[in-house]
């Protein structure tokens, strides 16, 4: 088996963003990655957090997630595009835009164990694990998640909320 380190991935990641395209090269990249997904889930089982920031740069932000069946994230937005490449169970996004009366989903998405799927920057999206098993995949943004003032939407409403750490936790749902 290959050994893989979450350092590894930091860096191959930071070489993708030099490249004339570095939003192919990072996909790509990623492709590669989870095509073979046992040294990744290996050490991911490391990781004791649900979610888990590798990297931040002026360019990227690398994060580990773990999501599970049972817990709907809030719709929330990031500012900037993200690859999620997924290799265990399968991350489902359900999509948003503002409306009339609040939040109108219009569509999901999901990536399965192997695949690799993009978002946009103006996306709005809940997230969640899909079936019975808990999706694990990197996302990769292509610039400083964490430094940007995001929204978060309320369910009911639609309103949109200053995206803090407690008022995500907070807006959790049960699936």
């Amino acid at each position: 088996m290959a050994v893989f380190s979450f350092n590894d991935l930091v860096t191959n990641i930071k070489e993708c963003v030099m490249t004339p395209d570095p939003q192919a090269a990072i996909q790509q990249y990623l492709e590669q990655l989870i095509r073979t997904p046992a040294p990744l889930l290996a050490a991911s089982d490391q990781l004791s957090e649900a979610e888990t920031l590798f990297h931040e740069d002026d360019d990227l932000s690398i994060w580990h997630c773990r999501f599970q069946p049972d817990t709907m994230l809030p719709p929330h937005e990031h500012l900037l595009p993200v690859l999620i490449a997924c290799y265990s169970g399968e991350e489902l996004s359900l999509l948003y835009r503002p409306g009339e009366i609040g939040l109108e989903q219009i569509g999901e998405i999901s990536a399965a164990a192997g695949e690799v799927i993009a978002l946009d920057k103006d996306a709005i999206h809940a997230v969640t694990a899909k079936g019975t098993q808990a999706s694990e995949a990197i996302h990769v943004y292509l610039g400083p998640l964490m430094q940007l003032k995001r929204d978060l939407y309320d369910w009911d409403s639609g309103k949109a909320v200053d995206f803090t750490m407690e008022a995500f936790e907070a807006m959790k749902r049960p699936v």
